[in-house]
């Protein structure tokens, strides 16, 4: 394989911050849980959620009309000093108010839009073809073994501990006491990751698998205008990625909008539980990317989706109609497996789709899509029905519905998306 040396230190580089990121994404939505605005934070999120509309386009374009490492040396070091500033003053005052614990969900979340779509690029850009699933169930390890130390820590850290553990046998017992951690203390974490992460992709040199210009020429307008009219003239790989998408949609707005709330109010459970779901979703991901590709490696890429799709699907069902923490774990290590999977298999399948130079703008584009699709779930969660008791379930009920109806798109088109797939094997990409 190509550039190793450059693809480890891109690894490491990303699971560091993504360690403490996850711990921080963990705390924010159970913060306002406990405090009873669950509702506020859930239009917060949806608030967040339509600005990322404009700025998931804008950092699309930036992706492609900028050196790749640079992208991930700028973004870090903004995102660390702003998150730093705001732990700082959390230490001088004691204790932050909810603009500010906001603002860094905020940083987080937005990052997020510009951080992943350059990681793919930037993957897609050093490695050849035939290693393109490889490298992408590589990130998935990497990624999600840090999400498990992250939820593991961050469970710990949002209850504390104070118990005594007994050694079987040896009738010894050890007192373990781990204090309950402040949000700015968790931030001042996630920031200094930023700061490793920044100083090690400094160190990053590499060379382009093959010859890539996409530096391309014109305004802004313009280059987002040709991520569009590649969609436009591809309307298969619209649909495909669309529809792959429904999976990382549904996932996506149960962790940071339901999950808390389905804990909390239907399994009438505590923080331990939902870092444990966390660990178990992380732990899934991470069993998806050693052996999905070994798993489904044997049946063709849209078929393996199709069938994660309809487990997801399934999943949401089970959790609509069960009051089960055991089985809502189970559930939770479920949907870890297929939404790494299926982003596994679509990174994979969209690399040998879209030429490099239009990755960031046309990922930018699905990423727009996928955002109104979250923004009409968030919004009708909003009102104060599936606030009440177990109602959350019914939030559930639909998502399922939403991934169902997804999964059956996909069959009718799958024969289509086959003859597709055989004339990239003739030709490469498609052109735009």
């Amino acid at each position: 394989m190509k550039n190793k040396k450059a693809l480890t230190l891109l690894f490491i580089s990303n699971g560091i911050s993504g360690f403490a990121q996850g711990i921080s994404m963990l705390s924010i939505p159970w913060y306002f849980t406990q405090q009873n605005q669950s509702s506020l934070f859930i239009a917060f999120f949806g608030a967040v959620t339509l600005g990322s509309l404009f700025w998931g386009l804008y950092a699309g374009a930036l992706v492609d009309g900028f050196n790749r490492k640079d992208v991930f040396l700028g973004t870090n070091f903004i995102e660390g000093l702003i998150i730093l500033s705001v732990a700082s003053l959390g230490f001088k005052e004691g204790v932050l108010p909810g603009a500010l614990i906001m603002l860094v969900f905020t940083i987080t979340f937005f990052g997020y839009h510009i951080h992943y779509p350059n990681l793919y690029a930037f993957a897609q850009e050093i490695t050849d073809p035939k290693d393109y699933t490889k490298v992408t169930s590589y990130i998935e390890i990497v990624g999600q073994s840090t999400s498990i130390g992250a939820a593991a820590l961050g469970a710990l850290l949002l209850e504390g501990v104070d118990t005594v553990q007994t050694i079987p046998f040896l009738n010894l017992e050890i007192p373990i006491h781990i204090e309950r951690w402040e949000l700015h203390e968790i931030f001042l974490m996630d920031g200094l990751t930023y700061i490793i992460s920044f100083i090690m992709i400094l160190f990053i040199t590499h060379k382009p698998s093959r010859d890539i210009t996409h530096l391309e020429e014109g305004d802004l307008k313009e280059k987002l205008k040709s991520g569009y009219d590649y969609l436009v003239n591809n309307k298969l790989v619209s649909l495909f990625g669309i529809c792959s998408y429904s999976i990382f949609i549904v996932t996506l707005v149960e962790i940071f909008s339901l999950r808390p709330l389905y804990i909390s109010h239907h399994l009438q459970e505590g923080g331990d539980i939902l870092g444990l779901s966390e660990l178990l979703y992380a732990s899934g991901s991470l069993v998806s990317g050693i052996i999905i590709n070994t798993l489904l490696s044997r049946m063709p890429i849209p078929r393996s989706i199709v069938i994660l799709t309809f487990l997801t699907a399934l999943a949401f069902f089970v959790c609509s109609f069960t009051q089960n923490v055991i089985v809502f774990l189970g559930i939770s290590m479920i949907t870890g497996f297929t939404n790494a999977g299926s982003r596994i298999f679509r990174v994979s399948y969209l690399f040998n789709l879209i030429p490099n130079e239009l990755t960031g703008r046309v990922n930018s584009m699905f990423n727009v899509i996928n955002t109104v699709f979250r923004m009409i779930f968030i919004i009708a969660f909003i009102f104060p029905f599936f606030s009440k008791g177990s109602n959350v379930v019914y939030a559930y009920l639909i998502l399922g519905l939403f991934t169902l109806i997804a999964g059956i798109v996909l069959i009718f088109l799958y024969k289509r998306i086959l003859r597709l797939t055989e004339r990239i094997s003739e030709v490469g990409t498609l052109s735009h």
